[in-house]
């Protein structure tokens, strides 16, 4: 039995359902403990009197730690497993929220703000990748469009809960807040979360063929005899790296690793700065709240939205078009700032389309690789985006400063995402090219492929 064609081709099970829920309640943490400093940063500045130089560190520690521990933690579940790097993940997550708690001064809390992120950043990709693995090809678009979702829905209830906790007991409640939900997701997820199936297999230890069959039994599925035929990838130390910068890998990671830098610039612009620019532009500071709101909501919806539709339309493909219509909201929000109505609806369409994009490379990119690099590939694509998500927000901030106006900033913001989906197309002509160049593979040209054909929400 081919168990990953089994997985892909058939009705996913309660298991695997109950695994993509666990994916979503570990993603919605993260969405809270990201922005948690964004919630405290008022109640604590006047308490420290924190100037706003130090408070931009506090607020830019985790997305600091995050990139760190997207590039380098994330490679370690091809090496140690899904599941473990996400334990590893939690705990580190848990113990940087109670850290905080105790921190005495600016300095103390920026650090534990970034060995938090650490965790944040290790976790956010290998859980992408746990839940294509475990999604059906059919199903794979609105698993990872539901997936997405969490991560805005996990900041927006979050912060609500935050902001009850902060007025009644102070900024620390927060924190100890994020500190119980991570410490109590840690030990179900030490109960319930599998290892990758597909890890097992290519891993090919003593243990992989019992943890298989465990798992296989608890989907309702046959038991196997033997370990599924592993790809031919070399093992050894720089089997990774040689697969997502080889020759036959290179121009595709190049290609999504650029797109999502594009697409994330952009996202984290009109997330960090819609807010301050409405306000400024409707000279109301309240306006410009209710801007940031609808950006988070529509990310909410988007997310949702990419997954129901990638049902019937390939998720490359809607990637693009949400990518194109995306720069065209930006060109028609900076010109709608004079129109209160329709400028909010414009923020929540450039909210929902930036994230149904976010939720597009989510689906693209996992299956791109085997299941050897899938999550280094992954896990170095978010990293890199994320350092472009620190220099897009302080970019602004200069531009601005040098008296460029905010309209032509968001006209500026659009070419990203344009950009981004020519590197779509362009991933679609790559794939296409190779699978005419694969039709009649050798034994030599898979070793970096996975032992079926990549699924169809890639192309």
């Amino acid at each position: 039995m081919d168990v990953k064609s089994e997985i892909k081709n058939s009705p996913m099970s309660r298991f695997q359902i109950v695994t993509v829920t666990i994916c979503l309640v570990l993603i919605m943490i993260d969405g809270f403990d990201v922005l948690v400093m964004s919630f405290t940063a008022p109640t604590l500045s006047a308490e420290w009197k924190v100037p706003p130089i130090e408070l931009g560190y506090l607020l830019s520690a985790g997305l600091f730690g995050m990139s760190a521990g997207s590039i380098l933690l994330t490679p370690l579940a091809d090496k140690i497993g899904r599941r473990n790097l996400t334990l590893l993940a939690l705990s580190i997550i848990s113990v940087g929220m109670i850290l905080s708690v105790t921190a005495a001064d600016v300095p103390q809390l920026i650090a534990y703000r970034v060995f938090t992120g650490l965790g944040i950043g290790g976790m956010i990709a290998n859980l992408s990748v746990l839940v294509s693995e475990y999604s059906s090809d059919r199903r794979r678009g609105m698993a990872m469009g539901i997936f997405s979702a969490g991560y805005p829905i996990g900041g927006a209830v979050g912060g609500v809960i935050a902001g009850s906790l902060i007025a009644a007991y102070g900024w620390r409640a927060a924190f100890v807040f994020g500190a119980v939900v991570s410490v109590a997701m840690l030990i179900a997820s030490w109960f319930l979360l599998p290892e990758s199936l597909e890890y097992l297999a290519e891993k090919g230890s003593n243990r992989s063929l019992p943890a298989i069959n465990k798992i296989l039994g608890r989907m309702g599925r046959p038991h196997l005899s033997e370990l599924p035929a592993a790809p031919s990838l070399e093992q050894n130390t720089g089997s990774v790296f040689k697969e997502v910068f080889g020759p036959k890998m290179l121009s595709r990671t190049l290609l999504v690793w650029t797109g999502y830098a594009f697409l994330i610039a952009a996202f984290y612009f009109a997330n960090t700065w819609t807010p301050k620019i409405m306000a400024e532009a409707a000279g109301n500071n309240q306006l410009g709240v209710t801007a940031g709101i609808l950006v988070s909501t529509g990310g909410i919806v988007g997310a949702l939205g990419f997954g129901v539709l990638s049902t019937w339309v390939k998720s490359r493909l809607l990637n693009t078009l949400c990518l194109v219509v995306a720069g065209i909201a930006y060109i028609a929000f900076a010109g709608s700032f004079g129109a209160t109505g329709l400028a909010l609806a414009l923020a929540t369409l450039v909210g929902m389309l930036t994230n149904a994009g976010v939720a597009g490379y989510y689906t693209i990119v996992p299956p791109l690789y085997s299941a050897k690099a899938r999550a280094s590939g992954f896990g170095w694509m978010i990293g890199v985006g994320r350092l472009v998500s620190i220099v897009a927000p302080i970019l602004v901030g200069y531009l601005i400063a040098a008296g460029m106006p905010p309209v032509t900033i968001f006209y500026l913001f659009a070419v990203p995402l344009f950009l981004s989906a020519l590197c779509c197309v362009a991933l679609g002509r790559v794939l296409g090219r190779r699978d005419s160049m694969d039709s009649a593979p050798t034994e030599g040209e898979n070793n970096s492929r996975t032992p079926v054909s990549e699924p169809s929400e890639a192309r």
